[in-house]
């Protein structure tokens, strides 16, 4: 039985702003969106008992270096390769 009638393709096609064409437009999304929702249900038959649940298919770690403590550089250094200094702060040009 199908799940998807007129009304619902009509509905769903004004929240996605997608303009149907004519009345058979939208008998054709109609059929194609009741094939998904048909595959849908067959995903939903699938035995997943012995499935441990993740947040993402790849085992993924942290590639990110640990923090480490270190002396912070003085004004000098920080300034060192600056194009434009002035009164120790870097010099930019004015963005209006």
């Amino acid at each position: 039985m199908s799940e998807i009638n007129l009304d619902t393709v009509k509905h769903i096609a004004d929240l996605a702003r997608i303009e149907l064409q004519d009345e058979q437009a939208a008998e054709a999304f109609t059929k194609e969106l009741d094939k998904v929702v048909d595959y849908a249900h067959l995903l939903d038959e699938v035995d997943l008992s012995s499935t441990e649940p993740m947040f993402h298919a790849l085992d993924l770690t942290n590639v990110l270096r640990e923090d480490e403590v270190v002396e912070p550089l003085s004004q000098e250094e920080a300034l060192s390769n600056a194009k434009s200094t002035q009164d120790g702060q870097f010099k930019v040009p004015k963005m209006l």
